[in-house]
């Protein structure tokens, strides 16, 4: 059995690699580099125990200070030589080849130690484990000294967990977006503010506290859908030219529909967290999560079984959106508000906010108080004219919004809403309880039905 076609492509590096070597090395080398085609097994074998001995007998010479270059490269080129044999299929060779490469190596190990150059032979060292429960230093820092730019931590003081970076970068764009978006949102959402009732705990639409809550979810959940989105972003060089003034922003936001980008992204964004917190589906799977084990690896020829770290990737559900809609909505209706909170139902009034226009829901309301104030004292107005105005702007108005200038009225005009109206009003929504809560849930919510009662005593 010839072994000529397995290291033939070493034997040129080799005799290069010979080349101004001293005598003992250049021996080595040149009798691996000058092995014919026919070179039989014994031969063979009695070649490699000759490198091997002989690059042993240089390292024992060597002991104690820095192993020569030339040196070194013997080592390399005959580990080389024995990697190239270790494809042949024969145990007693590879065998032969394990043991004596082990030998090298180890006799490599013991002389040269951590001085050897960086023309070593490489062999991945392993790091030893840190200790449970072992401080970390900080990287680049200096023992005993805090790192470069940063002061020194004071003793006992508590590492602050770090902020998730923004998938943003802050400008003078999106901060004045951040805030012209929450303020106009917050303002449409207290169109129906009552300063001074007798409901408790106060209906959210009733509430300045939701309408903080609602920026603070806003600015902390739903800002990275806006500044994510390519088309939001472009509406920076249109408003610097004015200086990202507020009349700006407002007439952007309250484009139709179609021309509004800012508005088609709430009414998405909403619907997506809607669906996030009520679907029973499991998130969607993101590219992979990092996960470390451990397996059998050879170093030359697999002469060197060991353990070592190996890094798999495995599908993780990506919850990233849905820590934002249950962040969103814990801000709005958690455990810890102190107003009447929303319920899943009320995402059709967080939709509707740019449908809500200031002016118009403040001429609707002032409409029907007067209409009551007519109906009620001066029997100017025909009897029914208020409740067929509620109901006309129940019908015909954005969602929930006649209906919410209903409560609105009720709370506003105690003297004029009475019993008769109110009577009224709730009986042309159905003829018993349960049919009147589904046409008027938002009223009946807060206000209890006596629609079937005899005059109850106002709230």
């Amino acid at each position: 059995m010839f072994f000529w076609e397995a290291a033939r492509r070493a034997g040129v590096e080799f005799h290069r690699a010979g080349q101004g070597y001293r005598l003992s090395t250049q021996s080595i080398i040149n009798a691996l580099a000058g092995l014919s085609p026919d070179t039989d097994k014994a031969t063979l074998m009695t070649a490699v125990d000759d490198a091997v001995d002989g690059i042993v007998k240089e390292l024992k010479a060597n002991a104690g200070g820095k192993v020569q270059p030339d040196v070194v490269q013997a080592t390399q080129t005959t580990l080389t030589f024995l990697e190239a044999c270790g494809q042949l299929k024969d145990p007693e060779f590879t065998q032969r080849a394990r043991i004596r490469a082990s030998e090298l190596l180890e006799a490599f190990d013991k002389v040269s130690g951590e001085d050897s150059d960086g023309d070593a032979p490489r062999r991945k060292k392993r790091r030893k484990k840190r200790p449970a429960g072992a401080d970390a230093k900080p990287a680049g820092a200096a023992k005993g000294k805090a790192a470069k730019g940063k002061p020194a931590a004071k003793p006992g003081a508590a590492a602050k967990p770090a902020k998730p970076e923004k998938p943003w970068e802050d400008t003078p764009f999106t901060e004045a977006f951040t805030e012209q978006i929450c303020k106009y949102l917050r303002k449409r959402a207290m169109l129906w503010y009552v300063p001074q009732h007798t409901l408790t705990p106060t209906p959210f639409p009733l509430s300045t506290r939701f309408g903080d809550n609602l920026v603070t979810a806003i600015k902390e959940h739903f800002m990275h859908r806006f500044f994510t989105n390519r088309r939001i972003m472009v509406l920076g060089d249109e408003l610097k030219a004015r200086n990202f003034e507020e009349a700006a922003f407002r007439e952007i936001f309250d484009k139709p529909k179609k021309q509004n980008p800012v508005r088609s992204m709430w009414e998405d964004g909403l619907g997506d967290i809607e669906r996030l917190l009520t679907s029973d589906k499991p998130p969607p799977q993101k590219s992979a999560k990092t996960k470390v084990t451990t397996k059998k690896t050879g170093g030359f020829l697999g002469f060197f079984q060991k353990e070592e770290k190996v890094v798999e990737r495995e599908a993780v559900a990506d919850t990233s959106d849905l820590d934002h809609a249950k962040g969103f909505w814990n801000i709005l209706a958690g455990p810890e508000v102190t107003y009447s909170p929303p319920k899943m139902e009320d995402f059709i009034f967080l939709k509707s906010l740019f449908e809500y226009y200031p002016e118009q829901v403040d001429e609707e309301q002032q409409a029907v108080k007067q209409m009551l104030q007519q109906e009620y004292g001066s029997n100017q107005a025909r009897e029914g004219a208020a409740r067929d105005h509620l109901n006309d702007l129940i019908k015909d108005t954005a969602p929930c919004s006649g209906e919410l200038t209903a409560l609105w009225a009720y709370l506003s005009a105690k003297d004029a809403f009475g019993y008769n109206v109110f009577k009224s009003f709730t009986s042309s929504h159905g003829t018993n309880a349960e049919q009147r809560r589904r046409a008027l849930p938002y009223f009946l919510r807060w206000i209890p039905d006596f629609t079937e009662q005899e005059a109850p005593s106002r709230l």
